[in-house]
């Protein structure tokens, strides 16, 4: 359905912007469509992207806006405007690589809020165990009894801005006498 939409709404801008091209200075007007349908194109297509990819879709954006740099370097002719752009461009699509094969995702997946299958895994199933559900209470008691903890922070933790409450949790374990280590 939104990719329908996408689409569509590329080809409308991409053709109003032909149309701009074509005309000169004349077609203001369809220059102006082409910059509205563009920002409603890009409204849709971030706005399905999920919160773990949002910061792949921002070094995306800066690759843009890079590649965007370096375009008007090429047309105003300035050398140092293209090559900090190309600088630009490379360095955000090199990290937008980087952060897709740690997160095993695919860069079109990511940009089209698209899920990622699980991976099939061929050979004998592990028994890892029972699965067990715990409340706040529950974690707070696995906590006390255990030896060591390992804490592996992640995206979630950053936006609740619970790393203050992390650092005390650590103090206190830290206090009790059990070994705390951060897997990153």
């Amino acid at each position: 359905k939104n990719d329908a939409l996408n689409g569509g709404l590329l080809a409308a801008s991409l053709a109003a912007g032909g149309f701009a091209i074509s005309q000169g200075a004349a077609a203001s007007p369809a220059l102006a469509a082409s910059g509205g349908l563009a920002a409603v194109l890009g409204y849709f297509l971030v706005s399905s992207i999920g919160g773990a990819d949002m910061p792949v879709v921002i070094t995306v954006l800066n690759s843009y806006s890079g590649w965007a740099l370096a375009a008007e370097g090429a047309l105003l002719k300035d050398p140092t405007l293209a090559s900090v752009g190309a600088l630009i461009g490379f360095s955000g699509a090199i990290l937008t690589k980087i952060m897709c094969d740690a997160m095993n995702r695919d860069i079109v997946e990511v940009v089209l809020g698209g899920k990622a299958a699980a991976p099939v895994v061929e050979g004998d199933v592990v028994d890892l165990g029972p699965h067990r559900e715990i409340d706040a209470a529950g974690a707070a008691a696995a906590l006390v009894a255990a030896e060591s903890v390992l804490i592996v922070p992640g995206y979630g933790l950053a936006v609740a801005k619970a790393q203050y409450v992390v650092a005390e949790l650590v103090d206190e374990l830290r206090k009790a006498g059990k070994k705390v280590g951060f897997g990153i």
